[in-house]
């Protein structure tokens, strides 16, 4: 082989070795911009995930607080119905008075245990009606009283209310309940503030 045979050789192999690195780089930029390209899209992803997983948990908290000033509300809004409706009630008491009164007073009276009561408290109108079943000495006016009385023995240890304002106190838990079913029925919604605001 000569001289020149043999440079075109070297050439020749110089040649396909540099395609061969060549083509050897370019596979392996190709497989780097692969990895870089699904490293990208990993961490993209995490990152939306943990994006997706902060605003699911801002959210919650969001709605959370949201219900709970709701439930505050609504609450509020309960209590100050069930408030405005408890002293409408009361302020009713004294309408029970027009009608067989003499009767429900007899009636009151009738409850009480039999022993020897050294106090009756009883509404200023009804001294005269208590004076009919008690010693008038012991009977003592109180406004407070809207109808019934209430029968003191024992210097006070032993005590019986028998009055409008007790036996209202004792059925309200009952009577509210009907109350708000009545109201919901009604109104709709118990406990807004244009129901409230009406009584």
């Amino acid at each position: 082989m000569g001289l020149e045979e043999l440079l075109q050789t070297l050439r020749k192999n110089e040649q396909q070795q540099i395609e061969e690195i060549w083509e050897a780089a370019q596979k392996e930029a190709a497989y780097l911009r692969t990895q870089v390209a699904d490293a990208m899209a990993e961490i993209t992803q995490k990152h939306d995930e943990q994006l997706a997983a902060a605003c699911q948990q801002s959210m919650r908290a969001i709605f959370s607080e949201a219900a709970t000033r709701t439930r505050e509300k609504d609450l509020f809004a309960g209590r100050a119905l069930e408030q405005k409706l408890r002293q409408t009630a009361f302020r009713q008491l004294p309408l029970l008075r027009r009608q067989g009164y003499d009767a429900v007073f007899s009636e009151l009276v009738s409850e009480l245990p039999q022993i020897d009561w050294e106090r009756i408290v009883v509404n200023p109108d009804d001294t005269e009606r208590a004076a009919c079943f008690f010693r008038p000495d012991i009977i003592i006016p109180d406004p407070a009283v809207s109808g019934g009385l209430v029968a003191m023995a024992a210097n006070g240890r032993i005590t019986v209310e028998n009055t409008f304002e007790k036996r209202l106190e004792r059925k309200w838990p009952d009577m509210l309940s009907t109350l708000l079913t009545e109201l919901e029925k009604s109104y709709g919604t118990p406990g807004t503030a244009e129901i409230v605001s009406s009584l």
